[in-house]
C-alpha cells in the first residue's frame, strides 16, 4: 500500500499513472460507491424477482412498470456505475473511444428511462384515481406494454444523438457528456425538465382529487348519521306513546267487566237479603276502587322506568355514533396524511437527486461551470435516485410487501432442511 504523499508522486511518475485521487480520497470514494452500487443491485433485483415470482402481482399489470423500472436501475448499478467509478478513480478513459461512447450512450439510455418511468406511473396512478371505475379495464397488457415501450423508445431517442455525431471533438483521455449547447438543451429537456412538470402537475391532480373524496366520503358519512339519529329519535318516540295507551286500554277493559257482571246480575234471586247486597256492593266498590289506585302507580312507575331506560339508550347510542362520526373523520385525515407524505416522498426524491446536476448541466453548456467536486457530488447523488425508487414504490406498496413476505417464507421453508443439519 502506498502513502497518500508517495501516490501523488507515482501519479505523476507513472506510466499510465495508477491514481490521480490522494490514497484517503480514493478509499472513501471507492466504499461509497460499491455501497451505493449493491444498494441499487440488491434492491432493484429483489423488485424483480419478487414480482416474477408471485402470481398475484404479475396479475396486477401496474406492477409491471415498476419491475421495468427496477429493470433500468439495475442496469444503472451494473453496467454504467462501474465504469463511472473507474473513470473517478484514474481521473482519465482507459478502455477506448469505442467504450467510452457506448457508457455514455448507455448512462444516458438508462437515466433517462428511469425517469420516464416514472413519469409513466404517475400517470397510471392518475388514471386509476379519475376514472377508478372504467380505467382497470383498460390497463390492458397491450396498454402497459406500449407505456413501456415508449418510456423506452424516448430513451434511446435522447442518448443516441452523440453517436451519430452530435457532439463536440474530445480530448485525449476524456470522456463526458457532449457540451453541445443544442444537445445539452435537448436532452435535459426530455430527461427531466419536461419529466419533471409532469410529475408536478400530475401529482398535484391526484393530491386534491384525493383530498376531495376523502372530504365528501366524511360528509356523506356525517349526513348519514344525522339521518339514523332522526330515525331512532321518531322511533323512540312512537314507541312510548304505544308503551302509554296500552295500559289505559286493558284499564279501561278490566273496569268495563264488573260493571258488565252486574248488569247482567239478576236481582230477583237478591230481594231476600238486600241488606247483604248493599253490604257486599259497597265492599266491591271499595275493593274496586283500590285497585285501580294501586294499578295507576304501578302503571306510572313501569312508564317512568321505560322512559328512563330509553333515554339512557338513546344517549349512549348518541355517543357510541358521535364516537363512530370521530374515529371516521381521524380515519379519513390519517389517510390523507399518508397520501400526502407519499407524493411528498416521492416528488421530494426525484427531484432533490436529479435537480441539482441537471441544474448544473445546463448551466455548463452556457459556461457557467461549477466546482468539479460540487458536480462530481450531485452527479453521484443522481445515482443515488435508483436505490431510492424500489423503497418508494414498493415499500408503501401494501400488496408487494405481502407477496415479499410469501417469498421471503418460501425462501426460509426452502433453506430450513440445510440450516436444521448445522444445528
Amino acid at each position: 500500500m502506498l502513502p497518500g504523499l508517495e501516490i501523488e508522486d507515482v501519479c505523476a511518475r507513472a506510466s499510465p499513472p495508477l491514481s490521480c485521487l490522494p490514497f484517503p480520497q480514493a478509499v472513501i470514494t471507492i466504499a461509497s460507491a460499491v455501497t451505493v452500487m449493491l444498494l441499487i443491485v440488491l434492491g432493484n433485483f429483489i423488485v424483480v424477482v419478487t414480482v416474477y415470482r408471485d402470481r398475484k402481482l404479475r396479475m396486477q399489470r401496474q406492477n409491471w412498470l415498476i419491475v421495468s423500472l427496477a429493470v433500468a436501475d439495475l442496469l444503472v448499478g451494473l453496467l454504467v456505475m462501474p465504469l463511472t467509478l473507474t473513470y473517478e478513480v484514474f481521473g482519465e478513459w482507459r478502455m477506448g473511444m469505442l467504450l467510452c461512447e457506448t457508457w455514455l450512450a448507455l448512462d444516458v439510455l438508462f437515466v433517462t428511462a428511469s425517469i420516464l418511468h416514472i413519469c409513466a406511473i404517475s400517470l397510471d396512478r392518475y388514471f386509476s384515481v379519475t376514472s377508478p371505475l372504467t380505467y382497470p379495464a383498460k390497463r390492458t397488457p397491450q396498454r402497459m406494454i406500449t407505456m413501456i415501450a415508449i418510456s423506452w423508445l424516448v430513451s434511446l431517442l435522447i442518448c443516441l444523438p452523440p453517436i451519430l455525431g452530435w457532439r463536440p471533438e474530445r480530448k485525449p483521455g476524456e470522456c463526458s457528456l457532449s457540451t453541445d449547447i443544442g444537445y445539452v438543451l435537448y436532452s435535459a429537456m426530455g430527461s427531466f425538465y419536461i419529466p419533471v412538470i409532469v410529475l408536478i402537475c400530475v401529482y398535484a391532480k391526484i393530491y386534491s382529487i384525493t383530498i376531495r373524496h376523502s372530504r365528501q366520503r366524511l360528509k356523506e358519512t356525517e349526513r348519514r348519521d344525522k339521518t339514523l339519529v332522526r330515525l331512532t329519535a321518531t322511533a323512540s318516540i312512537a314507541n312510548r306513546t304505544t308503551e302509554c295507551s296500552a295500559p289505559a286500554s286493558d284499564s279501561t277493559q278490566k273496569t268495563q267487566t264488573p260493571e258488565m257482571e252486574e248488569e247482567n246480575s239478576d236481582p230477583n234471586d237478591e230481594e231476600k237479603d238486600n241488606n247483604k247486597m248493599a253490604i257486599n256492593q259497597v265492599c266491591w266498590h271499595l275493593r274496586k276502587i283500590s285497585e285501580e289506585l294501586s294499578q295507576v302507580t304501578t302503571e306510572e312507575k313501569k312508564s317512568q322506568l321505560a322512559a328512563f331506560f330509553s333515554s339512557r339508550k338513546e344517549a349512549n347510542g348518541n355517543c357510541n355514533r358521535e364516537e363512530n362520526i370521530e374515529k371516521r373523520r381521524r380515519k379519513l385525515k390519517a389517510k390523507e396524511r399518508q397520501a400526502t407524505l407519499l407524493l411528498g416522498i416521492i416528488l421530494s426524491a426525484f427531484i432533490l437527486s436529479w435537480l441539482p446536476f441537471f441544474l448544473m448541466y445546463l448551466l455548463g453548456a452556457f459556461g457557467m461551470e461549477a466546482p468539479e467536486i460540487v458536480f462530481k457530488f450531485f452527479f453521484w447523488l443522481g445515482y443515488c435516485n435508483s436505490g431510492i425508487n424500489p423503497v418508494i414504490y414498493t415499500v408503501f406498496n401494501r400488496e408487494f410487501k405481502r407477496g415479499l413476505c410469501r417469498q421471503l417464507r418460501k425462501f426460509e421453508r426452502s433453506f430450513s432442511p440445510f440450516t436444521n443439519t448445522f444445528k
